[in-house]
């Protein structure tokens, strides 16, 4: 099992990088460096997501 990267997401500059290098990291090979920065970088995406979910409704 591959330990998981820790990334943080703190401004949307730092969503847009994380988002960016998923892309980026596509589908790597199990059990690799890249795939734990990836599961880093999802969980990060996803807790930021979970924060700003109502700020996509002001802008509405």
């Amino acid at each position: 099992m591959i330990e998981m990267k820790k990334a943080i997401v703190r401004c949307p500059d730092d969503y847009e990088r994380a988002v960016e290098r998923v892309t980026e990291l596509g589908t790597p090979p199990e059990g690799s460096e890249e795939e734990a920065e990836l599961f880093g970088l999802i969980e990060a995406i996803e807790k930021w997501e979970a924060r700003h979910e109502d700020d996509d409704e002001d802008w509405a």
